[in-house]
């Protein structure tokens, strides 16, 4: 068999999972390949479920990541309902929540995140979103209380709010933060990412944290950390995502804020790799180990590993890091990541014109580039980072794309003395 394996199981029905499959077969594997999917659906896109599902008028269809026909012509053995329950690293089984053990050459642990709970006084897990059963929750109350609670401005939290005001409900936001996704995007890009949720009707609770909550649908008191009280029909969590890895308890695989693995996708048992969410690996261009939380590397990831294992190879995947979050009919985009200290530099249009390209770095590293439009201009900083060009390069590029450039304005279009050094 082609790379010595007969046998791959893929854990989780994901993106990332059935991305590795694809990328078994397009690299010539001919084994057998078996995907387990914890939930009864087909597998399908999750991200649509924050966006067009939520503010979708009519009941909405889950956008299917496979169908069953592709799935069959791949010969892949799709096992939905079926979670694992343990891996036997010695014998060689992953073990199903049916009591299955099946026998593998490869594995590749592709199972995702789950929410982060938060619990009311009583015990109660409040809502959160991450299964079609959450949505239908979800646009149930909004339908029936027209106002909304959200702890939470992260992705989720923001995509979720701008769908819940389309659709006409009042919502608050709840957070610790002071703007919304400031370590992300920096004080500059936050503060107008609030000033457009606040524009559309969204009200922010900042800098203050959620102390306990009692309560059900129809009346929730949320206590703060400054001794107010917020009173809400609906509560709705968004606190982030661990990776779901408790399955793996007693397996001898590595665990530090997810799967860890090196920089092909390996962990520290042979013939287990870890790719999507679960994965905690080593960037060769970020020179860190990460866990990223997206789509776009979910699936390019797990593809990669899938022609790994297929080949027989170590390949490292250095795929620049990539998300898209729409919110209220405009699409942002950042390749890269920003780091703590960054500067901020708009190289082309304005913030205020809701149409702009930032560019993120510090001492002559470039970082990130994040864009609301400009969609060409940002595909030419995703080859740049990619290839770990420095901010003199982005800057050259920056002026060949807008000659008229000023390179003392920063987000917040202040004007201050900027040299090559500082940057």
């Amino acid at each position: 068999m082609t790379g010595g394996f007969e046998r791959v199981v893929v854990v989780g029905a994901s993106a990332a999972g059935l991305s590795a499959a694809d990328g078994l077969r397009e690299a010539g594997f001919t084994g057998s390949i078996t995907v387990l999917g914890a939930e009864l659906h087909q597998p399908y896109d999750r991200p649509t479920m924050s966006k067009a599902l939520l503010v979708a008028e009519e009941d909405p269809q889950l956008l299917e990541l496979r169908s069953p026909e592709r799935i069959e012509a791949s010969r892949i053995d799709l096992r939905l309902g079926h979670a694992a329950a343990g891996l036997d690293v010695d014998r060689r089984y992953v073990v199903t929540t049916y009591g299955e053990a099946l026998p593998w050459d490869a594995v590749v642990i592709a199972c995702g995140s789950r929410p982060r709970e938060m619990r009311t006084l009583a015990g109660e897990v409040l809502p959160a979103l991450r299964t079609p059963e959450d949505l239908r929750v979800l646009r149930e109350a909004a339908a029936r209380y027209g106002e909304m609670t959200l702890i939470g401005s992260g992705f989720i939290g923001l995509e979720v709010a701008a769908a819940l005001v389309a659709r006409g409900v009042t919502v608050t936001v709840l957070d610790a933060l002071p703007l919304p996704l400031e370590p992300v995007l920096g004080t500059e890009l936050a503060t107008h990412l609030r000033d457009l949720h606040t524009a559309h009707g969204v009200r922010f609770r900042s800098a203050v944290a959620v102390a306990s909550v009692t309560g059900q649908p129809g009346a929730y008191e949320v206590r703060l950390t400054d001794g107010s009280v917020h009173r809400a029909p609906f509560v709705l969590t968004g606190i982030g995502a661990e990776p779901a890895v408790d399955w793996l308890a007693g397996s001898g695989i590595e665990v530090a804020g997810g799967i860890v693995t090196d920089a092909a996708g390996r962990t520290n048992v042979p013939g287990v790799w870890a790719a999507g969410d679960v994965a905690a690996f080593h960037h060769p261009l970020l020179g860190q180990r990460v866990r990223v939380e997206h789509w776009t590397h979910a699936v390019e990831q797990g593809r990669h590993i899938g022609l790994n294992i297929a080949r027989g190879e170590t390949t490292p995947y250095q795929g620049v890091p990539y998300f898209w979050t729409d919110q209220y009919g405009m699409r942002f985009q950042c390749y890269g990541r920003r780091r703590a200290g960054d500067r901020s530099l708009v190289v082309e249009g304005s913030l205020d014109a809701g149409e702009f390209l930032v560019l993120f770095g510090h001492a002559g590293e470039l970082h990130a580039a994040f864009a609301c439009g400009r969609v060409r201009s940002l595909r030419d900083y995703r080859k740049l980072l990619a290839r770990g060009g420095t901010w003199d390069e982005a800057l050259a590029l920056a002026h060949t794309n807008n000659p008229a450039l000023d390179t003392t304005v920063s987000c917040a279009n202040r004007k201050e003395r900027t040299t090559h050094e500082a940057a």
